[in-house]
């Protein structure tokens, strides 16, 4: 028996293991048409072993949203683990035909056609990886794949690589893992169980965010710094990734490059209002009004409700002298909170200079 399948008997017979599965088979039955919680219970079968079951459930989950990547990739590798190999291979196709410039879905089909023997076909679609994604060129050229601008496969390389993709259900079982101990407070436990998901499947961007997230709250601020550049160099349009730099360039005072990682992070998620709002004051602190003026009013147009950014916005034509447009916005913030004795303080100060 080989160590993964050791390492698998051992995870599921374990306490936490038959916790969390009790868990979501109970979520299941007071939520029963929850996608996420289908998908999520598959992955946690996979993990058993019961291949059948877990298929059931991904199944389930396509059958309340039919367009759940997520789920329909599980479906993937559950059957290429399974080796029912034309099932497998409908269905990365099929999600390739969709996303046809999706450098990842060419390199788990390129892997699943090693699992065939059909080197030409997975050459073919290594190939398109690497052109699609800067992450895959580097992934194979370390690995000695990619070379001179070709692909070269060695008996060995070809082992190594059809081992990644039966990787995929251990390590989101880690990642499952290392949720539960992050919110229990568990940090320390929760980061080997994020690393152990990032070393099996370290294409995997929620991994690395997940372990940047937890350096963060412990204020290991470098170590953060690190896997949220790992997850960037995954999907250079990871919004949030940048967001998280910025707040920890932010509090290490490192104001440039907060900055710029808040206002990548803007562009990549421009509906966030909380996004624009930090990038404001940030311009705000390098004394660019108009351009924070313009975020906060981003902002608003998201949530004109935005009590924070509204109180801003009044502070900073304040202090310009634009007591016409200060006014307004204290005006509108005592219709939200008439009680507000401060911004009412700063109102008759305006009203008292007309």
């Amino acid at each position: 028996m080989g160590s993964q399948k050791r390492n698998r008997l051992k995870e599921r017979g374990s306490p936490l293991y038959r916790r969390i599965l009790k868990e979501f088979e109970d979520r299941i039955r007071i939520h029963p048409h929850y996608a996420d919680l289908h998908n999520q219970l598959g992955l946690l079968l996979a993990q058993k072993g019961d291949g059948f079951a877990a298929e059931k459930q991904f199944k389930e989950a396509l059958r309340f949203n039919p367009r759940y990547r997520e789920a329909t990739l599980n479906l993937g590798y559950l059957y290429l683990e399974m080796k029912r190999w034309k099932e497998t291979e409908d269905i990365f196709l099929k999600e390739s035909r969709r996303e046809p410039r999706d450098g990842f879905l060419h390199h788990v089909i390129g892997l699943f056609y090693l699992h065939m023997g059909r080197k030409k076909d997975a050459s073919s679609h290594i190939r398109s990886a690497v052109h699609c994604h800067s992450y895959y060129r580097d992934f194979y050229r370390k690995r000695g794949v990619w070379k001179r601008g070709g692909v070269s496969l060695d008996r060995d390389t070809e082992r190594g690589l059809m081992a990644l993709p039966l990787n995929h259900h251990d390590a989101h079982f880690h990642n499952f893992i290392g949720l539960l101990l992050a919110k229990e407070g568990k940090s320390a436990q929760a980061v080997r169980e994020f690393k152990k998901a990032a070393t099996l499947k370290p294409d995997e961007l929620l991994f690395h965010a997940n372990l940047g997230t937890v350096y963060y709250h412990q204020g290991a601020y470098e170590k953060a710094v690190q896997e949220y550049q790992k997850a960037l160099k995954i999907d250079p349009s990871y919004g949030m990734g940048y967001a998280n730099l910025s707040y920890i360039y932010g509090l290490t005072r490192r104001k440039r490059q907060a900055l710029r990682c808040m206002e990548k992070a803007a562009q990549f998620c421009p509906h966030y209002a909380d996004l624009h709002y930090n990038l404001a004051l940030l311009y705000s602190d390098q004394e660019r009004y108009e351009e924070a003026i313009t975020e906060l009013k981003k902002a608003l147009r998201i949530n004109p409700e935005y009590l924070f950014a509204r109180i801003n916005l009044g502070v900073l034509y304040e202090d310009m002298g634009k007591w016409k447009e200060a006014r307004r916005a204290y005006e509108r913030i005592l219709r939200i909170t008439p009680d507000d004795d401060h911004i009412r303080r700063r109102l008759d100060r305006i009203l008292e200079k007309k």
